[in-house]
C-alpha cells in the first residue's frame, strides 16, 4: 500500500505560550521535539515546526502514514498532545503536489 500524507495543525491551550512556559510545559516540549525527531528518523514525519508569531503561536505537521487512523496515532501519541498543552486543531489527508 502506497503511503499517504497528512497534514495538522496543533495550537497551544494558551496564547502566552511561547513567551510564558512554566517549567513542566518546557519539559514536555523537549520530549515533544524528541519525538518528532522519532517520528522522522523512522520516515513517518515529512516536516515539522512552530510559527513565529508570538501571540498567535501554532504547529505545523506534515505526516508520512499508511492510512488516516496511522496519522491520526502519530499525532495524539505526541507529548505535547497527550499532556494537553497542544490541542489538535486541523488533520487531513493532502497531496504533496510540489516538492524541492
Amino acid at each position: 500500500m502506497m503511503s499517504t500524507h497528512f497534514f495538522a495543525i496543533t495550537t497551544p491551550y494558551k496564547k502566552d505560550f511561547i513567551i510564558n512556559p512554566i517549567k513542566e510545559e518546557n519539559r514536555i516540549m523537549s520530549d515533544h521535539f524528541l519525538y518528532l525527531q522519532g517520528l522522522l528518523d523512522q520516515g513517518k514525519l515529512y516536516l515539522a515546526g512552530p510559527t513565529l508569531k508570538e501571540d498567535d503561536p501554532f504547529g505545523v505537521y506534515i505526516f508520512i502514514a499508511g492510512n488516516e487512523e496511522e496519522a491520526r496515532e502519530l499525532l495524539e501519541d505526541d507529548p505535547s498532545v497527550k499532556a494537553g498543552i497542544q490541542q489538535i486543531t486541523t488533520f487531513r489527508p493532502m497531496r504533496i503536489s510540489l516538492q524541492k
